[in-house]
C-alpha cells in the first residue's frame, strides 16, 4: 500500500458500492473521507434548503457509521482548492480520489480548476465512474451495450470493520474540521420552516434502504397506473430519485434488487405476482431512461444555458416578470399548477407528470423562457439531478425537437389525476368551499379568494404551438433535429422515430 490518501465526497454519501472509497481502500494504508462545504454551493442560485438538508443529512449518517467503526472523517467549510491547499500544506498526500460528477457549469469549473491544482503539486486524482453515463463518449449506438456491462457489474461491498477504522483524520489536519452534527441547514444559512421538517423526505444511505426495501416488498405493486396523480404518486411512486439524486444508493444496486424481487416473484404463486412483476417491470423502464437523460448533460454541458436544438434560440418568449412571480408562488389561477407549486415548496416533491405540466404551462402558456423556471423549479426539487432536470425541462418546454410537443392542460389534468379536488383543496386552502365541477369551470373571473387565470390557456398555448412550429418546420430546424437525434437520441427502434406531432390535451 502506498501512502495516504483522500477521498472526496460530493454526490454519492454512502458506503455500498462505492469504487472511489473502495479503490482508495485498496490502494492506500490510511484515507480519510472528506466533505467541503462549499461556499459558492450554499450561494448558488439552484441551491435551497432541501438540498442543503439533503447533504447534511446524509454526511451525518455516514459519518456515524464510520465512527461506530472506529474511523473518522473531515468536515471542512471552504472552496475546494483552498481546502486542498491549506491541508497539503500542513501533511501532503498524494492521490485523491472522487467520482465523477455530471453537474452544471459551476462544478465544471470547480472541477477542472482542482485538476490544474493537482497537475500542480504532482497530486493523482482518481475519478471513478458510479452511474451508466460515459464521459467523452463519441458513438451513441455504443450507448446501451457500455450501460448493460456497467449495471449489471457487481455490487461492491460495504467495507470491512477493519477497512474502515483505516479511514482516519491525520493530527495536523484536524483543528480545521468540524463536527459533521454541526453542519445543519440552519447553521449554513438554509434553514427549513416548520412544515417543510414535517414533510420533506429523509436522505441518507440508511433512509434509501429502507426505501428500497419498502417500494420492492410493500409500495411497488401500485407503481403502474399510480404514478401519474400526485394524489397517489407519493406512495405509489419508487421515492428512490432523491436517494439517486445524492447518491446514498446507486442505480445499478436499484436495478439489480429489483430484478431479484422480479426473479423471488416468478417463483410465487401469489394472486398478486403478476400485477407485482407488471409494475416492477415498468419502473425498470423508468429507470433505464434516468442515464439515458443524465448522458445529454454530459455529452453536450451547454444545456444548461442553450436549446439542444440551436434553432430554438429564435424562439420568441414574452417573459413577464409578473408571470414568473406568480408562477413561482403558485398564484397563477390555475389550480392544479398552483396546488402543485405549493406541494413542492412544502414537500420537495411532485411527480413527474406534474412537473411536465408546470413546465408546459410556463413555457406554452405563460410564454416564460424555459432558463427562467430553471433555477426555481431546481430550489423545489429534493430529489434535484442536474442531468435530469435541465433535460426534461428543455423537453417538456419543446425545445428539442425531436419529440412530440405536449401541451397539458390544467383542467383536464384535474379532470385525469384529481378528480374529486382532494390534492388541489389540500394545498390551496381557498378552494376548499368549492367543487371540483366550479373549480374546473372557473375561467374569466376570481372564485372566492382565489385568482382568475393570468391567461386564456387555449389561446396562450395556441400561440406558443405556432411559434413553435414555425421554427420546427424549417429545412434547417430538422436537419438539427437529425444531429440532435444521432448525438442523443433513443436506439429502441423505428417506433422511436416516428413523425412528431403536437398534443394540445394532454
Amino acid at each position: 500500500m502506498n501512502d495516504h490518501a483522500i477521498y472526496w465526497l460530493k454526490r454519492d454519501f454512502r458506503l455500498e458500492d462505492n469504487p472511489a472509497l473502495t479503490a482508495a481502500l485498496a490502494n492506500h494504508a490510511t484515507v480519510t473521507p472528506l466533505y467541503i462545504v462549499e461556499e459558492t454551493f450554499l450561494a448558488a442560485p439552484e441551491t435551497s434548503a432541501f438540498h442543503v438538508w439533503a447533504v447534511t443529512g446524509a454526511w451525518q449518517d455516514i459519518t456515524r457509521h464510520i465512527s461506530r467503526a472506529g474511523g473518522a472523517t473531515a468536515t471542512i467549510r471552504g472552496e475546494v482548492v483552498d481546502t486542498l491547499d491549506r491541508l497539503y500544506e500542513r501533511q501532503p498526500f498524494g492521490t485523491l480520489y472522487s467520482h465523477e460528477e455530471i453537474g452544471v457549469d459551476r462544478t465544471y469549473q470547480r472541477d477542472i480548476a482542482v485538476q490544474a491544482w493537482c497537475d500542480e503539486r504532482g497530486v493523482t486524482w482518481q475519478q471513478l465512474r458510479q452511474t451508466g453515463v460515459f464521459r467523452r463518449l463519441t458513438d451513441r449506438d455504443q450507448r446501451a451495450k457500455l450501460w448493460k456491462a456497467f449495471t449489471f457489474d457487481r455490487i461492491l461491498p460495504v467495507p470491512s470493520p477493519d477497512d474502515l477504522r483505516r479511514l482516519t483524520v491525520p493530527e495536523p489536519w484536524r483543528d480545521l474540521t468540524l463536527p459533521a452534527e454541526a453542519c445543519t441547514p440552519e447553521s449554513l444559512g438554509h434553514p427549513l420552516t416548520e412544515a417543510q421538517r414535517e414533510h420533506v423526505q429523509p436522505v441518507s444511505e440508511t433512509a434509501a434502504n429502507a426505501t428500497l426495501y419498502d417500494f420492492l416488498y410493500e409500495r411497488g405493486i401500485a407503481y403502474r397506473g399510480g404514478i401519474s396523480s400526485p394524489l397517489s404518486a407519493m406512495i405509489a411512486g419508487s421515492r428512490l430519485s432523491v436517494h439517486l439524486a445524492w447518491g446514498t444508493l446507486t442505480g445499478r444496486r436499484v436495478y439489480q434488487a429489483t430484478q431479484a424481487r422480479k426473479e423471488e416473484l416468478k417463483q410465487s404463486d401469489a394472486p398478486d405476482a403478476g400485477k407485482w412483476r407488471s409494475s416492477l417491470t415498468s419502473f425498470l423502464s423508468r429507470l433505464h431512461w434516468r442515464d439515458h437523460f443524465v448522458q445529454r448533460l454530459e455529452t453536450e454541458p451547454q444545456t444548461e444555458f442553450e436549446p439542444l436544438n440551436p434553432a430554438y434560440n429564435e424562439l420568441e418568449y414574452d417573459n413577464r416578470p409578473d408571470y414568473l412571480e406568480a408562477w413561482e408562488q403558485g398564484r397563477t389561477g390555475f389550480p392544479m399548477v398552483d396546488a402543485c407549486i405549493r406541494c413542492m415548496q412544502v414537500t420537495g416533491f411532485i411527480n413527474f407528470r406534474m412537473r411536465a405540466m408546470l413546465t408546459s404551462v410556463g413555457c406554452h402558456t405563460l410564454h416564460l423562457d424555459w432558463r427562467l423556471l430553471d433555477h426555481p423549479m431546481a430550489q423545489m426539487y429534493t430529489d434535484y439531478e442536474p442531468g435530469i432536470h435541465l433535460s426534461q425541462l428543455q423537453m417538456q418546454a419543446s425545445v428539442v425537437g425531436i419529440n412530440t410537443i405536449r401541451m397539458y392542460s390544467p383542467n383536464k389534468q384535474i379532470r385525469d389525476q384529481d378528480p374529486e379536488a382532494i390534492f388541489i383543496h389540500r394545498w390551496v386552502p381557498e378552494l376548499r368551499p368549492y367543487t371540483a365541477k366550479e373549480i374546473i369551470a372557473h375561467k374569466d373571473a376570481p372564485l372566492g379568494d382565489y385568482p382568475a387565470p393570468l391567461v386564456d390557456w387555449w389561446a396562450a398555448s395556441r400561440d406558443m404551438k405556432d411559434r413553435l412550429w414555425t421554427i420546427r418546420k424549417l429545412p434547417e430546424t430538422k436537419a438539427l433535429a437529425e444531429q440532435v437525434y444521432q448525438k442523443h437520441g433513443s436506439r429502441k427502434g423505428p417506433s422511436s422515430r416516428r413523425k412528431p406531432t403536437a398534443k394540445a390535451s394532454n
